[in-house]
């Protein structure tokens, strides 16, 4: 019998938990949604969990209302360096957060497996896993919920719902991973901007 579902539900409990973290380097096509501000970013993303570095290359749209960015955060320096892709000015400033790996959260609470396309075909299908985590941080509290492939913990998506704690303001957004590669296409990726240079 086929199974040609997009999403189907597994209800299946195992007695090992599965939960895991993203791969060290990866690069894909994300996109992310703030449902509050409206604010929707689509790009391509690069990943390097054991230098900490992220970079973010939004796709230039025409009729972008907000402007657009090439984002890189170096957690280990604590720099960030955004260079406006139309304008090409560039900012530098202190990154105050920490690093946050790419991986399920601690204590997330595992609520199964779906199935994605169909497991009847190579390479038409694939298990995904999602975990539910609530966040009762000092700053903000809510739920997170994640999704990842059953068999290399490629990120899948990530959804997020809740309020600031100092003033109550809302937060909600998601952010969704495609056409994921393991490593990297370049060593120069995590390069900073050369419009930067100067302002280092």
């Amino acid at each position: 019998m086929k199974f040609f579902l997009l999403v189907a539900l597994f209800g299946l409990t195992y007695a090992q938990d599965p939960r895991c973290a993203a791969p060290g380097y990866f690069q894909a096509r994300v996109r992310s949604y703030d449902h509050e501000t409206n604010y929707f970013r689509d790009g391509r993303f690069s990943y390097d969990a054991h230098e900490q570095r992220v970079r973010m290359v939004e796709v230039l749209q025409e009729n972008a209302t907000r402007p657009q960015r090439d984002e890189l955060i170096l957690h280990r320096e604590k720099k960030r360096y955004v260079v406006d892709l139309h304008t090409r000015k560039c900012n530098v400033s202190t990154v105050d957060f920490h690093f946050h790996p790419i991986s399920v959260d601690e204590p997330a609470r595992f609520l199964g497996y779906s199935i994605v396309g169909t497991l009847d075909e190579p390479e038409m299908g694939m298990m995904v896993g999602s975990w539910h985590h609530r966040s009762e941080g000092n700053d903000i509290r809510g739920n997170l919920t994640q999704s990842f492939t059953r068999d290399e913990c490629i990120p899948v998506s990530e959804v997020f719902y809740g309020e600031t704690v100092k003033d109550h303001q809302m937060l909600h957004f998601h952010r969704t991973y495609f056409d994921v590669t393991l490593g990297l296409d370049s060593a120069n990726v995590f390069d900073i901007p050369k419009e930067c240079i100067h302002r280092k």
